[in-house]
């Protein structure tokens, strides 16, 4: 199935078989401010989860704050535009969404509204059983490594073993950048067939994160971004958006093969109990309830201060500033593309 919108400058085509999406404005080098309908939702259905890591950016622990069936339906009908249609795709995260007692019923419903369910993972609760379910519903599910020295092999098999897109999100911060580097240098790759991409997930001092664990501009992160450039990882490699300053003044990556961060403009965060935000790591900013407003006043009207505030509003003398929005608006601490070394 594919998705068409041309609504005055913004133009959006989509498949549902492939993933592929293609944007452009008034012109084919023109990219819109932001779309009428958003392309992708964030969904958290839980901030529950057993595994209680350190660095958790939400703090979730074991408390049982799982969202209903029937709030998810609302989110759903909620971002159902009356003229222009519904989100092409959603993120489902928490927490841990396998904990959800009524995932595979979420990720069933998501598909009855003709939209493409992605979920991210710890892959502690992934089964065959699961596995056979979902296999012709997902997307893809993108499984969250901590250490590859003691990969998850058994349920990352259990996926590609089940025709499932497969990635992996590590998250990059000072205790796990040299780990990175080995990544890039491909010294894990006997771990890597079948997988589709390794994202490298930018460490924000949100939730358990500490501050200290934020990465800085030394010698090791020096290593890192030139093997982006020369990389033999297996598989291929992608980076979250606020690493976007560093690949595009720092690396040879063509700027027409990287989106800038796309939050509260093509993308849009909603948590178990309706907060709309931005973005995920907003941190209690620009958040409304979709219980008080209406999904489509908050994404046209209410974002609207946020779409001002957050332009580039970069300094640097540099010829990506034109693709590139700058620092990161919620924690500007972690863009280190003009740090020096």
């Amino acid at each position: 199935m594919k998705i068409r919108r041309h609504i005055n400058n913004y133009n959006f085509i989509a498949s549902q078989e492939t993933g592929m999406t293609f944007r452009w404005g008034e012109t084919f080098d023109d990219n819109p401010l932001y779309a009428p309908v958003p392309e992708l939702a964030d969904i958290s259905i839980s901030n529950h989860c057993t595994k209680k890591c350190s660095f958790c950016y939400r703090d979730s622990n074991p408390n049982n704050s799982f969202i209903s069936v029937s709030d998810y339906k609302y989110i759903l009908d909620s971002l159902n535009h009356p003229l222009y249609g519904n989100v092409f795709q959603v993120a489902i995260g928490g927490g841990e969404p396998l904990e959800h007692p009524d995932f595979l019923e979420l990720i069933r419903l998501t598909r009855e509204y003709n939209i493409v369910p992605n979920f991210t993972t710890n892959g502690e609760h992934l089964s065959d059983e699961i596995a056979d379910v979902i296999k012709s519903e997902i997307g893809a599910v993108a499984v969250s490594v901590i250490d590859f020295n003691n990969f998850p092999n058994t349920e990352i098999g259990i996926l590609i073993k089940n025709g499932i897109r497969t990635n992996i999100h590590f998250v990059l911060d000072s205790n796990s950048l040299s780990q990175a580097v080995k990544i890039l240098q491909g010294q894990y790759n006997s771990k890597l067939n079948g997988i589709n991409a390794i994202i490298f997930l930018t460490f924000k001092p949100s939730g358990r994160g500490d501050s200290n664990f934020a990465l800085v501009h030394n010698k090791e992160m020096k290593q890192f971004i030139e093997l982006i450039d020369a990389n033999n990882c297996l598989c291929n490699i992608g980076f979250d958006a606020c690493f976007v300053p560093l690949l595009m003044s720092q690396t040879s990556t063509k700027k027409n093969f990287i989106d800038s961060c796309e939050v509260g403009c093509f993308s849009v965060y909603i948590d178990e109990n309706l907060n709309v935000s931005p973005c995920s790591f907003s941190n209690g900013k620009d958040v409304f309830n979709l219980k008080e407003f209406d999904f489509y006043d908050i994404w046209m009207n209410k974002f609207s201060d946020f779409r001002s505030e957050s332009k580039n509003q970069c300094k640097q003398s540099c010829s990506s500033i034109g693709e590139c929005k700058g620092q990161c608006y919620y924690y500007p601490e972690i863009t280190l593309c003009y740090k020096e070394v």
